[in-house]
């Protein structure tokens, strides 16, 4: 199935009338068309609130074709997240309660347990997926696969009277208004301006001080970090190796290699400790054994010896679960953060990461979201080190050029930034 946002835009308030005969009022809107396999279809993205699971909570219905194919209901940790649930549904409509019952397609989804999520009367332990409230391009993925699963996209016409027809803004054209040089600059500044911070401080990759510095000094805990980087917060990802070791009781290459059956059992839990559990346990298990076989078990000895950054990427990229953005990632952090010595850092890139292609997508670096394309631009622009892009232009990817409606009053880029909002990504397939 083949899936392709093709536009959106904001619509501003309206009102749902119900078969029920209830009115829902919704005060943010988008509205936009999705292609499915070849055929597209409009869809609508609506934030109101509705009391639910014990409290007033934030709610999200998306339409497809003017049905509502999706509802999302604030999670718990709302306040800090901005993330909505969304129950996962087999082809009979029932939850999905085990990993077989998850449909395709979600792969590139944050599912959780919703129980977990929103510990209130009548939460179902049942699969959601977890979502920011305005990720529009994410929800109405969400919508289209749903419609596939249940069969319903040729039953769908539109609710004339409640839901108009679209107005959509068509992409802003590139003109002289985009000035590369500047936006560069002010991304280097910035990025520079949160480097300084850490020259006298420890690498802290989450909020708890033992995973960071397990992280920092057991290189083995490194690499699996940066395998785990995939699917999941940053946070969570980092602290996956000292979680790992307390679970196993060790952190023997040795002893991950010779007994499979008791990583994947660690990795699956519960809890589990990666969104892909099974496909994870077998990555690191399959780096132990690289790590052994050709680093004499020392994951050090993958960066150490003063390399380049191109060899220090090229070791990186030929692990399972790392790819080019993961190993463009690492040799960023192992030299800017944990002072690795690596030479000819002009060798380095910035990482093909779903924040880093948004906000070259929209500010205009870069003219289409192809991973060759992103790469040369940045070794266009900055030459002398490419990767050191990267760090400040995934910050401003999460932190303000959200998915859906960024803020922009807030972004170091405002004063530079042409701000083709318009300009969405979806997120990338995980790695093979």
């Amino acid at each position: 199935m083949e899936i392709r946002l093709l536009h959106f835009a904001s619509a501003g308030v309206f009102e749902w009338l119900w078969p029920s005969g209830n009115t829902e009022n919704f005060d943010r809107s988008w509205r936009g068309r999705i292609a499915l396999d070849g055929a597209d279809f409009e869809f609508r993205h609506g934030l109101g609130h509705r009391h639910v699971y014990g409290r007033n909570r934030v709610h999200s219905v998306t339409w497809l074709t003017g049905a509502p194919m999706v509802e999302g209901v604030e999670a718990d940790d709302y306040p800090s997240s901005r993330a909505l649930l969304s129950l996962l549904r087999r082809n009979d409509k029932k939850h999905a309660r085990t990993n077989a019952d998850i449909p395709k397609h979600y792969e590139d989804f944050l599912i959780v347990d919703h129980r977990e999520e929103i510990s209130a009367p009548y939460s179902p332990r049942s699969f959601a997926v977890k979502i920011v409230e305005d990720n529009v391009a994410a929800w109405a993925t969400h919508a289209a696969i749903r419609a596939a699963v249940l069969q319903r996209l040729p039953k769908l016409r539109p609710h004339k009277r409640s839901l108009a027809q679209p107005m959509i803004s068509e992409l802003r054209p590139i003109g002289a208004e985009v000035d590369p040089r500047k936006i560069v600059d002010a991304l280097l500044a910035y990025g520079r301006n949160q480097v300084r911070p850490y020259s006298e401080a420890k690498f802290a990759p989450t909020p708890d001080p033992g995973a960071n510095e397990f992280v920092a000094t057991n290189p083995l805990a490194f690499l699996f970090a940066v395998i785990a980087d995939q699917g999941i917060p940053a946070e969570r990802a980092w602290r996956l190796p000292y979680d790992l070791q307390r679970r196993l009781g060790h952190f023997d290459p040795v002893r991950v290699v010779k007994n499979p059956d008791a990583i994947e059992k660690a990795v699956i839990g519960p809890p589990a400790l990666h969104r892909f559990p099974q496909k994870y346990a077998q990555w690191i298990i399959a780096a132990a054994k690289r790590v052994l076989d050709q680093y004499d078990g020392d994951a050090g000895r993958i960066w150490n010896g003063n390399l380049t950054a191109r060899q220090v990427y090229e070791r990186l990229d030929v692990f399972q679960g790392i790819g080019q953005k993961k190993a463009a990632m690492a040799v960023e952090i192992l030299e800017r953060d944990l002072r690795v010595p690596i030479s000819a850092m002009e060798g380095s890139d910035v990482a093909y990461d779903v924040h880093i292609r948004r906000v070259f997508l929209r500010t205009g670096l870069a003219q289409r979201d192809d991973l060759d394309h992103i790469v040369s631009v940045a070794r266009t622009l900055h030459p002398e080190r490419p990767g050191e892009i990267d760090m400040p232009t995934w910050l401003i990817g999460r932190q303000w050029c959200h998915a859906g409606t960024p803020n922009c009053g807030a972004c170091p880029l405002s004063l530079v930034c042409p701000k083709i909002i318009s300009r969405v990504v979806l997120p990338a397939k995980p790695t093979d």
